[in-house]
């Protein structure tokens, strides 16, 4: 059975990605995670300068199922970060664990120009594949303009554009589902230049206390994920597949983002046409073992239902979906 993925150039040896912002990006957790079975890892965002983040509470479980988070995209910036890449480098790369190589994504933000600053140095320094986050629902679109770039088609047309202009090395670009029409933004950032789509990013959410009778979250608004949010991100990434299906967008992986905990869950996804899935909040219930866990159920689905690969199903689900 083979479950690896090509995605834009490099080989995962499974479908399934650490997502940005839940753990921390130390060399020493990512190699956790990577020998725990993940097919890559993604790091947390870094920008053109140092953050501290947001205060606490940052991140809250209101309700089962249901995280809420606010981080403030805490990073040390690129020039601090880029000096430990060799360390993830070397961690992650050919032989470096159980034999075989686990690709490192760099998340970056920025306001342009300075975001192409922060894709050059890191590129330069060997990581293969950045994902652009246009999408943070707090503190990326203050460092941009008022507003969420990732709402707003010409913003990000221009972010993308940036950093493509400024790097060789392909690029995936974070959307987000606060939006009217996805596939909009989709469009636009694919023409700029995308070699793959990550979606969904955080739904805006707020969360009160009634006895202290005051929001909770340090911040007031967070970004909710979890469970709760899969079959929204399932929406949202059948929107952009069947727009790329019919020749609206042009054709590019997608990686599904939202509430996958289970083998199971990484099914759905592929049956709507995603290469491959981030799983993040669900690190939070299951700790990093939720790597294997998921990827030993995928292969039991896949068993049951005779595939032999990811591609024997990939899509299957969308001729169901109308097409006007």
């Amino acid at each position: 059975m083979n479950l690896s993925v090509d995605l834009c150039g490099q080989e995962l040896r499974n479908p399934t990605i650490l997502a940005s912002g839940i753990l921390g990006s130390s060399p020493d957790i990512l190699e956790r995670v990577a020998k725990n079975g993940a097919g890559a890892v993604i790091t947390k965002s870094i920008g053109p300068i140092r953050r501290e983040g947001y205060k606490n509470p940052t991140v809250i479980e209101p309700m089962e199922n249901v995280i809420l988070n606010a981080m403030g995209l805490p990073n040390p910036g690129y020039k601090e970060f880029i000096k430990e890449i060799d360390d993830y480098l070397n961690i992650l790369g050919a032989d470096g664990v159980d034999s075989v190589s686990v690709p490192l994504i760099v998340s970056i933000f920025g306001a342009v120009p300075e975001i192409a600053d922060v894709a050059c140095a890191i590129a330069d320094s060997g990581v293969k594949i950045l994902e652009i986050n246009i999408s943070c629902p707090q503190a990326f679109a203050r460092c941009i303009k008022p507003g969420l770039v990732g709402q707003d088609k010409e913003a990000t047309r221009e972010v993308v554009h940036a950093v493509k202009d400024a790097v060789k090395i392909p690029i995936i670009v974070k959307l987000s589902p606060n939006v009217t029409d996805i596939t909009e933004i989709a469009k636009a950032a694919v023409d700029a230049g995308a070699d793959a789509i990550s979606a969904i990013n955080t739904i805006q959410a707020l969360e009160v206390e009634p006895m202290v009778e005051k929001p909770v979250l340090g911040n007031i608004f967070g970004g909710q994920s979890g469970p709760s949010v899969r079959c929204i991100a399932q929406k949202k990434i059948a929107d952009i597949t069947l727009a790329m299906e019919l020749g609206e967008i042009r054709k590019v992986p997608v990686i599904g983002i939202g509430g996958v905990r289970s083998g199971l869950d990484i099914a759905r996804f592929i049956l709507l046409g995603a290469s491959c899935v981030q799983i993040g909040s669900s690190v939070l219930y299951d700790d990093i073992g939720i790597f294997k866990k998921s990827v030993d159920e995928l292969k039991e689905f896949m068993n049951e239902k005779g595939y032999k690969k990811l591609s024997d199903f990939r899509g299957n689900a969308l001729k169901w979906l109308p097409r006007e």
